[in-house]
């Protein structure tokens, strides 16, 4: 039996990596990153750090495309109701890699109880493939809960830099298209010229007019409907400190990518207010 663990870069997927590798050996199991060439760069300093841990070298897929340009691709401003780049960058290939493998083989994903809506469609899609089963080693009892970050600081890692910074997850620099207001802000407050590069380019993408001229990243709920909301009126609205930002540095909601989107899913993206 083949072990294939999906590491996001997260400290909630490393737990569950090091699971895996505690219960079934180092032999038995493959560590699978997707690089979507926009990452923060303690990112690679903690994926290094885990394979001193582990003693075992992490598989690394890059498409050679980043988010922006797999949008560019299909003509569209990605948001959280339409992010191709999770399904282009990350799970096609994934599941293509898995495919490939001599069977039976054994997938493992780093969502835990607090995300069981999020189980159920990956486990679909992987386990359509002949010999294929899921399993959520942060499911296993018994379950440490002390906040994944703390446990990877007892291992002597030193945890990602988005983490320090209040982020919930570390993926994309900070600049994941799925995550909300808050986030941008946040990026805004900390990483400026991350926040400036994806607000350009999506001014950039709104003057080429057609589906695009109307569409945004994020949406203001505040007076209850969703209405495009632009990240240059994001940072207009909020240049007086009015949000506060969320400042625990663990990893609640592991990797926005988990939640797993079928080809074509996000081409209905046009078809949204």
């Amino acid at each position: 039996m083949k072990h294939i663990v999906s590491i996001s870069g997260g400290s909630a997927s490393a737990v569950a990596a090091d699971r895996v590798i505690d219960r079934y050996g180092s032999d038995a199991v493959d560590l699978w990153f997707a690089d979507t060439l926009w990452e923060d760069p303690s990112l690679y300093q903690f994926l290094e750090e885990l394979e001193k841990r582990w003693d075992k070298q992490i598989i690394r897929y890059t498409d050679g495309r980043t988010p922006l340009e797999v949008a560019e691709d299909r003509k569209l401003i990605p948001n959280n109701w339409a992010a191709p780049c999770s399904y282009e960058l990350k799970q096609r290939p994934f599941r293509e890699y898995i495919e490939k493998l001599d069977k039976p083989v054994t997938v493992h994903l780093g969502l835990d109880w607090s995300e069981t809506h999020r189980h159920a469609k990956p486990k679909e899609i992987y386990e359509a493939i002949p010999g294929v089963t899921v399993e959520f080693p942060l499911m296993w009892e018994p379950i440490p809960w002390r906040g994944y970050t703390l446990l990877i600081q007892d291992w002597g890692i030193k945890i990602p830099r988005l983490y320090e910074l209040g982020f919930p997850h570390n993926n994309c620099g900070g600049r994941c298209v799925r995550q909300g207001l808050g986030e941008w802000m946040r990026l805004y407050k900390f990483l400026p010229d991350r926040y400036e590069e994806v607000s350009q380019w999506e001014q950039a993408q709104r003057k080429l007019g057609g589906p695009r001229a109307n569409r945004t990243i994020v949406r203001d709920r505040s007076g209850g409907d969703a209405t495009p909301l632009t990240l240059e009126e994001l940072k207009e609205r909020n240049e007086s400190p009015q949000l506060e930002l969320f400042t625990t540095v663990d990893d609640n909601y592991g990797c926005f990518c988990d939640e797993y989107q079928t080809e074509g899913e996000s081409d209905d993206y046009n078809e949204m207010v």
